[in-house]
């Protein structure tokens, strides 16, 4: 990738034009699309999720993995376990935090609760998370992960 900066005194004060270029739409074309997107943008600290009883205060920091279960989302945290009904892809637009990484259809963790990946069957990863929690890493999104570490 070569990039390079531009000064153009024409544009407004504080305005930033970025021009993407490439032969063609990559996958590499469109996450860097995503990720100006999403730094654009300004995650939360605290996102309220709706329980069956109440409306709790969950501090994005404390969030270490999100599991789906049929129609429900499983949330573990360092202070408990919630579950709330709705969308996983739904839930990580609202996020908005590039700390959560898919790591399978049905599963999304905090990497800065990433204590270790361990080889499992068929080519897949377990995830060692912060309180023993585990996840499986599928070998579909391994190599998002592995980019995401740095690997």
């Amino acid at each position: 990738m070569d990039y390079r900066f531009e000064e153009d005194k024409e544009l407004a004060d504080h305005a930033i034009d970025v021009l993407v270029r490439s032969q063609e739409l990559s996958s590499d074309v469109q996450q860097f699309l995503d990720y100006l997107a999403v730094y654009q943008s300004e995650a939360p600290a605290i996102l309220p999720i709706k329980t069956s009883d109440r409306i709790e205060m969950i501090k994005i920091d404390d969030l270490v993995l999100i599991d789906v279960d049929g129609p429900s989302l499983i949330l573990e945290t360092l202070k408990g376990r919630y579950i709330i009904t709705d969308r996983l892809y739904k839930f990580k637009e609202r996020l908005n935090n590039s700390d959560f990484v898919q790591v399978s259809k049905h599963g999304l963790i905090n990497i800065n609760h990433l204590e270790a990946l361990e080889a499992s069957f068929s080519g897949n990863m377990l995830a060692i998370l912060t309180g023993k929690r585990k996840a499986d890493v599928s070998r579909r999104y391994l190599k998002n992960l592995e980019q995401r570490l740095g690997l």
